[in-house]
């Protein structure tokens, strides 16, 4: 599973503070597990971040331990900055942190610790008695630097084989300047308007720090940048980053970007330093959607012209493409966004479900358009899983969604594409799903980032696939 780096963040704050601070694993303690430590360690505030659907078991988790110990409940993340009131309606939370808390929760805790009123702190909508607080936003973090080194210590006690794995994840930037409607960055660029730069980054011997100390204390043999676009960053930093990370690192890793920030130089020097796997959006084949209604403003030469860059310097090239778009005929859109991918022949193809995540564009457009009700979203705690939208018929959103599981096997043998109307017809959906998790971690643990050891990887790969297939 992916380290969160959110809360790792939070952990050094806290920490630089004069704050004892832990990272619990919710998912691999269980409610006992949960109790127990609560119980042994007795923290005065327990924050949850969560991504939507994960915030249902959460509020569980919160309710139970609230009403055996006396503590102030935080919840944070992606959901929680879109839908503060929504967790709010739940008695048992006390207070939600909207948007970035590496200053805010600090102070949230200093709070607490002082007795004072915690339920004014900046970032923070909160209940107060019967009364919820509503207080203003900080500006952004513009100097990323001036943050301490995220904690990965506290996240590797709180989850072993994160320590274990020799596949470690770091970011160097923050934020996302695109209007992609699909995502969260647009609607929090205009939260956080006039409140600083929509995109920071760490400087590169930064990064390369923290990498490096990681390296001496954790086996690491393979990296994954884990940015929504590595070279945001931008000529000059990349070109900084290569050169210190050869001569301090020197590690393959991989990382993902934009087809349109694709430069021959770019990919020269990033291969040269390590690059070893590249991922790129390939999210629709039909430039009119693509641009009009995700709103990636993007040409289909310039995904065809990345792809053939990133291959002829002998990267893997990874492709990321969208199945289930709220349109007529999604069906046969999906598949010419498959033969695009089939086209530029990937090493790895993956595939998501559209998933129409709170605040976001692509949400009230298919409110609009009558394929979603307005009433009732369905919550999905995966988004490899099921469709929300509404379908022409019950045979659409079968294929739909078998599509979606078998897209990646589609993509790499041809002859399985001939008969993709007859396999995705089928009712074969938990056949499929399990198909794509084994796919899934085929790909991306013995094809583009391996196991330094592939039976043990095997053997640790095996929970996290019975935990991707029972989830809703």
């Amino acid at each position: 599973m992916t380290p969160r780096m959110g809360l790792m963040y939070l952990a050094s704050g806290l920490k630089e503070k004069g704050h004892e601070v832990r990272i619990a694993s919710a998912r691999r303690l269980g409610l006992d597990g949960m109790r127990q430590m609560v119980a042994d360690w007795r923290p005065a505030v327990v924050g949850y971040t969560a991504l939507t659907g994960e915030h249902i078991r959460l509020l569980d988790l919160n309710e139970a331990l609230k009403k055996e110990f006396t503590l102030v409940s935080v919840f944070g993340g992606p959901h929680a900055t879109f839908c503060p009131d929504e967790l709010l309606q739940n008695p048992y939370c006390d207070a939600v942190c909207i948007g970035e808390g590496d200053l805010a929760f600090p102070e949230f805790c200093q709070r607490v610790e002082d007795g004072g009123p915690w339920w004014e702190t900046p970032n923070f909508v909160a209940r107060h008695g019967e009364e919820i607080v509503r207080n203003p936003l900080l500006p952004l973090v513009e100097d990323l630097d001036t943050l301490p080194t995220p904690d990965h210590d506290l996240m590797y006690e709180a989850d072993p084989a994160l320590a274990k794995d020799n596949l470690k994840y770091f970011v160097s930037n923050r934020g996302c300047p695109c209007a992609c409607s699909y995502c969260f960055h647009p609607p929090y660029n205009e939260l956080y308007h006039g409140k600083g730069s929509v995109v920071r980054r760490r400087s590169p011997e930064k990064v390369v720090d923290e990498m490096f100390l990681i390296k001496e204390r954790y086996p690491m043999t393979r990296i994954v940048m884990n940015d929504d676009s590595f070279l945001l960053n931008g000529r000059e930093w990349i070109l900084r980053f290569c050169e210190d990370y050869k001569k301090r690192v020197a590690l393959p890793f991989s990382c993902g970007f934009r087809a349109n920030e694709v430069t021959d130089e770019l990919i020269g020097a990033l291969h040269g330093a390590g690059l070893t796997a590249a991922g790129i959006g390939v999210e629709c084949a039909n430039e009119g959607i693509f641009n009009k209604i995700l709103k990636r403003n993007m040409k289909k030469e310039q995904i065809v012209r990345a792809a053939a860059t990133i291959k002829s310097h002998g990267i893997k090239l990874m492709t990321l493409s969208l199945c289930g778009l709220p349109i007529p005929n999604s069906y046969e859109n999906d598949l010419q966004t498959l033969e695009l991918n089939a086209q530029i022949e990937p090493d790895w193809a993956r595939a998501s479900l559209l998933y129409p995540y709170p605040a976001t564009e692509i949400r009230k457009f298919a409110q609009h358009a009558g394929l979603l009700s307005e009433s009732h979203v369905p919550v999905f705690e995966s988004n490899k899983r099921s469709s929300p939208f509404v379908f022409e018929s019950p045979m659409e959103k079968r294929r739909v969604e078998n599509l979606h599981k078998l897209f990646g096997i589609l993509v790499r043998h041809p002859w399985l594409r001939k008969h993709a109307n007859f396999f995705c017809s089928l009712p074969l959906g938990p056949v499929y799903r399990m198909m794509l998790y084994i796919h899934y971690g085929y790909g991306m643990r013995f094809k583009i980032m391996p196991f330094s050891s592939p039976l043990t990887g095997i053997w640790s790969y095996l929970p996290v696939l019975f935990r991707l297939f029972v989830k809703k």
